[in-house]
């Protein structure tokens, strides 16, 4: 049963967030790891606005990989793949990139 970690409670539910987040970790993959893929591209943890230490692991697309900054603020957008949508981010003001 899931549980809060800060008060231990077993009344959690899920909840909308913004999608506004900051970098926290990334690193600059060189390596093509499947046929097709662009590289050098951006893995990143980012922790989202609402709560300190919730992550979504991810891609940081529009802006050169040598941009990505720790502590950078992000966006998300999704990027559709059939009936999947993969959270991506992109920085702040980057409304059209991907």
């Amino acid at each position: 049963m899931p549980r809060c970690p800060t008060c231990g409670s077993d009344r959690v539910a899920p909840s909308p967030v913004s999608g506004q987040a900051r970098v926290a970790s990334f690193t600059i993959n060189q390596q093509r790891w499947v046929p097709g893929l662009s590289v050098p591209f951006v893995f990143a943890a980012v922790e989202l606005v609402e709560q300190r230490e919730l992550y979504v692991l991810t891609n940081i697309v529009g802006c050169p990989v040598d941009d990505v900054r720790i502590g950078m603020k992000v966006d998300v957008l999704f990027e559709q793949h059939g009936d999947i949508f993969l959270p991506l981010f992109r920085p702040v003001g980057q409304s059209n990139a991907q």
